[in-house]
Formats: C-alpha cells, structure tokens, sequence
C-alpha cells in the first residue's frame, strides 16, 4: 500500500456514523415503528438487504422472539479465515481494504445518571496484501444528542468529529498497516474499575499473543456506583434508539462505506466472559445494526459441523435474520473439585478461574478430560449433547496424594508416575489431585541413588493421602584409579624415593667395582 493510502486509513478511518441513522445510501433512515414494541427490540430494524454489517451478533432475543438481557465484562470476537478478498473500487486509496468490527454497548452509572457508549474494536484488513492495522472508535450513546468531550475519557487517542457527533479515536502502529498471518484474529474487549474509574482495555491477538493497544479511562466517572460492563439486551432500545447488541462483523474500511466480498471461506464467533470461562452466545443473528458499514456478495451461515457454533462466510446473498438459537445448541455446565485449572474438550483447551465451567456447544459426542493445576489428567469422560440441552456434570469430590522424598542432594531432579502419568520436582514434594480409586505408582532411577518404597499402589478413599520415599546415596566405587588420584603426592614421593634409592646403589656400586 502506498504512503497516502495509509496516512488516509490513520486519519478517516471513523467506523461508523452516529447510532446508525446515518446508512450507507446517505438517506436518513429511521426505526420501524411499527415493528418495534416496548417489550423487545427487531433486529431487522436498519437492514433487511445486503450491503449489510454481516457476521453474528447477539441482540438478546431467543427463540420465538423471547427477549432477555445480560452483561459481561469482556466480550472476544474470533475469526478464522481460509480466504478473504474484498473490492470495492470507488475506495480509490484502498479498493481492498475492509473492517472486522467487535461492536459493543458498555454501560455504568455515576452519581444518578446511566451512562452508555458505543465501543468499536475494529481490524482493518488490507485483503489484497494481507496486511491489518488496528483502530478503535467510543460513541456516546447516552442520549440522542450526546456527545464526546475531551473531559469525557482519556486513551491513547484523541477526539475527532465525524458528519454527525464528536468520536474518540485511536489506530495502533501509528495507523501503519502491518504483515500477520491471515489465518486468524481475536478482538477482545475487557472493562473493569480501577481506582474508582471505569476503564476498559482493547485488545488484539494476531496470532503471536494478546495485546493490549488502548487502554480507556472514563475520567469524568468518579462517583460510580454501578459498573455493568458491557450490555446485552433485548427488551429496550439505548435512550438515542439504538440497540443495545454485541456483533462481530464484516463491514467497508470506514466513513460508511461498503464493499463487496470477492472471495471468501471463513468462521465468527463471538464469546463472553461469564465469570468463569469465556462462552459462545446461545442466541446470534447474521448482522449487526449500529454501524454504517457494510458487505455485499456473502452467504452467512449456522456452523453446526464445528465445535462451538460460529457463522460460515463464503460468497453469495443472505438476507439479515437469525443464525442459531438456544434451541440449536447445548449449554454444557461442569463442576470440579479441582480450582483454576483447565480441560481439553476433544483436544480443544479451555482454561476456567473457580470451580465451574460453562460452555456452549453444538450438537454432538465429546470427549471431556480435567487436568489437575499440575498439569496431569484427573478425570476423563465423553459426554453426548443434544440440541436445546442444558446438561450439569460433576467430577465428585477430589484428594491430593502427596509423595515426600528424603535423601535427596538440594536441587536433584526426581519423579513419581501414577497410572502412567508423570511428575517431576527439584523439591520435597509431589503432589497428585486424585477421585476415589486404586492406583500405581513407580518412582524413575535418579543417578547415584538407591530407592526405597520405588513401586506400589495405593487406595484413594475419601481423604488426602501422603507416601514417603527414601533415597540412598550409592558409595562411590574404590578402584585402582581413585586410590592414585586421592593418594597421587605420596605415591609420587615414593617413587621418587624408590628411584633415589636405586641410583644411590647404583653409584656405591660402581664405586666398590673401582
């Protein structure tokens, strides 16, 4: 890309236009009264054709119609691209060039007042190059005339004006765009409070590892009384009439444009933080609304074929709707004994903070195995689930079984295997997290060491248990070797002796013979 082409991005990249009102045919659009009651919101309210923001978005409407709300805070927008290339020729500085948008309402209240603002974690995509750079907009949507003020948050941006309100506005790498792998990005979003502010860190991972490039602080909040993060809800529009959803979507490069997908193999997902885990949404549609930009040519699908479910992009036509619901999938809650560790769902990782773990899952056999905080399998299962279950599994009541070693030189590596799986420690102690059983063990040789107590079983029965292992240190071997090396002067001395001895006889002989 040339230089004007990225300083054009790092300057008017504005994602989106005030609330949506302002769509991509420059007509003032407005909602449908008539579809809109006070008890649940309609999605289709902005876009019912394609160009459209095309991905997955959750409303906070289930199956039916049946609205519900919730928060969270954090929510992660995945992207696994096969193919992806997008044109649109009247972007003459960037005909390739397309946002991915992780789109969300954040929401708190300080002093009487509820306060909501519309924040963009946005990649923009250079499909022609493969080339991304990362940016992110805040809204106020608090109110139909709201704005943002520089007292309003601070951030390694700057305020901007856009055609219809003032923005907060931020392009990481100084806007320049920036090879990466293409083959998969996560924006992620995650407030929280801290010295009695609310803040929120952007981030991206662009396959080396998350990063954080923004970090905002609403200064003006200094009497918060509530922090609900960031807002799901299908009962009520904002109070400036937009909606208050969280959508990972496909969109034009900025300032309202649209593009036209030319090539495309693709799956999104869009995960929130439910206190434990990060979760897939059980209910999502194939488009967003608050945002001006859009795409044309794509065919958004329900991936029920994956483990999580996700929207399928290729080329075609769609037209805005539902993609899945909670009578599509399974809600699958764990309960283990043992906290802040992690499982593998056919092979998949999923790390958890407590004690449960709640994931949504399409259809289908899994094979479900909990790892200890040590790192060993403590409980292995396959489960079946079925679409619009909710199943609620218990690992049962856990024990450590604790092997101490004595014997052992400060710092030698040692090891214990129960049922084939291994620990290893420069310590005193291995410990193993253990369910009701018998088990094996057998402790690996550690050189210049006899063992005591090296194999055995053991009964796991309602309360921790504790084995002693004894080492020995081997007496070192007495050969001819080591007698010289330890007694090298005195056998040098001797000899030297010996030989002095010898000439001194050899001389009287000689001597004598005269």
């Amino acid at each position: 890309m040339n230089k004007f082409a990225i300083v054009f991005i790092s300057i008017i990249m504005i994602l989106s236009v005030y609330g949506g009102i302002y769509v991509h045919n420059g007509t003032n659009a407005h909602l449908n009264n008539s579809a809109v009651s006070p008890a649940v919101v309609y999605p289709e309210g902005y876009y019912t054709k394609e160009p459209a923001p095309m991905g997955i978005a959750d409303y906070g409407i289930g199956p039916g119609g049946t609205p519900s709300s919730f928060n969270s805070t954090a929510f992660t927008g995945i992207v696994n691209i096969t193919d992806l290339k997008t044109y649109n020729a009247s972007i003459s500085s960037c005909p390739n060039n397309m946002g991915i948008q992780l789109n969300l309402i954040y929401s708190f209240q300080n002093g009487n007042s509820t306060y909501y603002y519309w924040v963009q974690n946005v990649a923009v995509l250079n499909t022609s190059n493969r080339q991304v750079v990362f940016i992110d907009n805040v809204w106020n949507f608090t109110s139909t005339n709201a704005e943002m003020h520089n007292s309003t948050m601070h951030g390694n941006g700057t305020l901007m004006n856009s055609s219809s309100a003032h923005l907060y506005y931020f392009a990481s790498d100084n806007g320049t765009f920036r090879s990466f792998s293409y083959s998969n990005i996560k924006l992620r979003s995650v407030s929280y409070t801290a010295s009695g502010y609310p803040h929120i860190y952007m981030e991206y991972n662009d396959g080396n590892g998350w990063k954080t490039y923004d970090t905002l602080n609403f200064t003006f909040a200094s009497s918060v009384s509530h922090n609900y993060g960031f807002i799901v809800n299908g009962q009520n529009l904002l109070p400036n009439n937009s909606y208050a959803d969280a959508g990972l979507i496909l969109g034009g490069p900025g300032n309202s444009t649209n593009t036209r997908v030319i090539q495309a193999n693709l799956t999104m997902g869009l995960e929130y933080w439910n206190g434990h885990n990060y979760q897939v949404v059980s209910n999502a549609y194939n488009h967003g609304s608050d945002t001006a930009e859009g795409v044309c040519n794509v065919s958004v699908s329900y991936n029920s074929a994956s483990m999580i479910p996700m929207a399928h992009i290729e080329t075609g036509n769609t037209t805005p709707g539902e993609l899945y619901n909670s009578s599509n999938v399974a809600v699958f809650n764990f309960k283990s004994t043992v906290k802040n560790t992690y499982i593998k769902l056919n092979g998949s990782r999923y790390n958890f903070t407590g004690q449960y773990l709640n994931l949504t899952l399409n259809p289908g056999t899994y094979n479900f195995t909990l790892f200890s905080k040590y790192g060993q399998p403590v409980y292995s299962r396959n489960y079946t689930l079925s679409a619009g279950g909710y199943y609620s599994y218990t690992s049962g009541p856990s024990y450590n079984v604790t092997f101490t070693e004595k014997g052992l030189a400060a710092g030698t590596e040692w090891g214990v295997q129960v049922n084939g799986n291994a620990l290893y420690s420069t310590g005193n102690n291995i410990t193993f997290v253990l369910y009701n059983g018998t088990y094996n063990y057998t402790i690996p040789s550690v050189a210049g060491y006899s063992i005591t107590g090296g194999s055995g079983n053991f009964t796991v029965n309602g309360a921790d248990n504790s084995i002693n292992i004894t080492f020995v240190q081997n007496p070192s071997p007495v050969t001819l070797y080591n007698y010289i090396q330890d007694y090298k002067i005195i056998i040098t001395i001797v000899i030297i002796g010996i030989v002095a001895l010898i000439a001194i006889a050899a001389i009287r002989s000689e001597h004598n013979k005269k």
